[in-house]
């Protein structure tokens, strides 16, 4: 097979399309689909254009290889994103297409990367569309600014904005990508009418929070959000604390007092004082709060807490996210959203505590001020040390996962799923049905790894696979599936596809996150936990 592919790239010419910026060559896949890298969206975001507003990729002449992927955006040093690979002129796509030719446009999938809003890429290779291609959609995979790159609010910018705002510039680089979607995608053979955007935690969430910008009007047509993170919590504010969580104004003024003197450092020392600051601020005897975030001090209470995440700029994201989903302030439009039964797992790692203590007074604290009724809902056995991992693992996939995916589908009158299969290798690590291991079935890639993989898996992934670009292309993942598995209504039963061993339609009890809507009513009012 790997001979035959090298055959077909050699026979295959390289495809060429022309847009307004220029003319780009990409390259065949061996697979059948083509492939365009490294697609500029948006001008460099650097030096006076630092934490700006993206502007309009400039063109060029001649051809424009698209054959190599850009650079990852500024992050922390990973085996995924070593310090060689990234740059702060990262706004870059890929395109997959399945034809440049075709003489029906195909439907469009715009995925958006996760990694806690610090870290990732569109070019990572758990996201390479061939596959999800040769089932005749054009995939779209994109970098955003993150971290302190991508969200920083500052007094001075604000004063800068025409707006009278600052931050969220990862969500208006998301939504500057969805319009060069728009403007430019029927050129690699997809429908610009037709675009479904899908992603996973960060990128997930980034999803909700656009859906509820009013900048994002008319970009898609269609939203997966896939193990979203944060959503309904109590989020920050521009310049006011809300609920105690320190505002994003005082976080940039910790990190520098003056914009000009950010802008003239490198990215490298930038990152190093972002970092500084964090730990000053949120590190033990600072003075900030933090909102609640999967990455707790219960896995790594030395770990620096950081504050980026999209927040309520009073602009781009008008309100508190569950006061928008609360009084329909949002784009109505097809949604299919869904999380993993071990979604905890991948951040407690090391979480092993000798007793239930710190676990308890941790809870009281995160969970203020219902703290003692989330105890009594998550913590009635915990005598060893893996019942209080197994709890953290319930109560971290519950609050920040399951509650906002749950509500965004409900709000939507969405399609709801839970990923439950558990593969052979996350059987071997001991972490169930983790947070992110649906990907893989999403883009094929349990093809890859036989050994990680069963046949189990790989029909799973078919199946998965076929709902996913059913939806795109329609707005219904279920084909012939099921007719149980219908979208929520407003009669207070909730039906979900659990996707498993087999894929068995549910009903979800929400029960299991009214503690939730207590801690975080989308009113903004006070907790209703005080009144009990």
């Amino acid at each position: 097979m790997v001979f035959a592919g090298t055959g077909l790239d050699a026979q295959v010419p390289a495809p060429h399309v022309r847009i307004a910026q220029g003319e780009l060559e990409g390259a065949p896949t061996g697979m059948g689909p083509f492939v365009f890298k490294g697609i500029p969206y948006a001008a460099p975001p650097v030096g006076d254009q630092r934490w700006r507003e993206p502007k309009s990729a400039p063109g060029w002449s001649g051809i424009f290889l698209a054959t190599r992927f850009g650079p990852d955006c500024m992050q922390p040093e990973s085996s995924n994103s070593p310090r060689s690979a990234m740059s702060e002129n990262c706004l870059f796509l890929n395109v997959w297409t399945p034809s440049v030719k075709s003489a029906q446009l195909a439907p469009v999938m715009v995925w958006i990367h996760g990694g806690s809003f610090v870290s990732g890429a569109g070019s990572l290779p758990g996201y390479d569309g061939t596959r999800l291609a040769m089932r005749g959609v054009v995939i779209v995979t994109i970098n955003y600014r993150m971290g302190v790159f991508g969200y920083m609010a500052h007094p001075e910018l604000s004063a800068e904005s025409p707006n009278h705002t600052s931050g969220n510039y990862a969500l208006l680089d998301q939504m500057a990508a969805l319009r060069w979607v728009r403007d430019n995608i029927a050129e690699f053979g997809g429908d610009p009418h037709n675009v479904t955007v899908f992603g996973e935690s960060a990128g997930a969430s980034s999803i909700a929070y656009i859906m509820a910008s009013p900048l994002a009007n008319g970009l898609f047509d269609k939203a997966i959000l896939e193990s979203p993170g944060l959503l309904m919590t109590a989020e920050p504010e521009l310049r006011r604390d809300y609920r105690g969580i320190t505002n994003m104004e005082a976080v940039g003024l910790a990190v520098g007092p003056h914009i000009a003197d950010l802008r003239a450092l490198s990215a490298d020392a930038l990152m190093e004082q972002s970092y500084a600051a964090s730990k000053k601020l949120f590190g033990p005897g600072g003075t900030g709060r933090i909102r609640l975030r999967a990455a707790t001090p219960l896995d790594d209470p030395n770990g620096v807490h950081l504050p980026w995440t999209p927040f309520a700029d009073g602009s781009i994201i008008p309100d508190q996210l569950a006061r928008l989903y609360a009084e329909n302030r949002f784009m109505h439009m097809p949604v299919m959203a869904g999380t993993n039964t071990n979604e905890g797992n991948l951040f407690l790692t090391h979480f092993r505590p000798a007793n239930a203590d710190g676990f308890n007074a941790w809870v009281e604290q995160a969970y203020t001020p219902c703290g003692k009724a989330v105890l009594a809902q998550y913590a009635a056995s915990l005598a060893t040390p893996d019942q209080v991992h197994a709890a953290a693992d319930r109560l971290l996939t519950d609050s920040l996962f399951l509650y906002g995916s749950f509500s965004v589908a409900r709000a939507t009158h969405g399609y709801l799923y839970r990923f439950t299969r558990v593969s052979p290798r996350a059987e071997k690590q001991g972490l169930g049905a983790y947070h992110s291991a649906e990907i893989s079935y999403v883009f094929g890639h349990t093809l890859n790894a036989p050994d990680d993989y069963s046949d189990v898996d790989r029909k799973l992934s078919d199946q998965i696979m076929t709902m996913w670009v059913h939806f795109a292309r329609t707005g219904d993942p279920r084909l012939m599936m099921s007719s149980e598995w219908t979208r929520i209504g407003s009669n207070g039963e909730v039906p979900y596809m659990d996707f498993g061993d087999t894929i068995t339609p549910k009903d979800f009890p929400d029960t299991t996150v009214q503690i939730f809507s207590q801690l975080w009513p989308p009113s903004g009012k006070a907790p209703t936990c005080l009144k009990k």
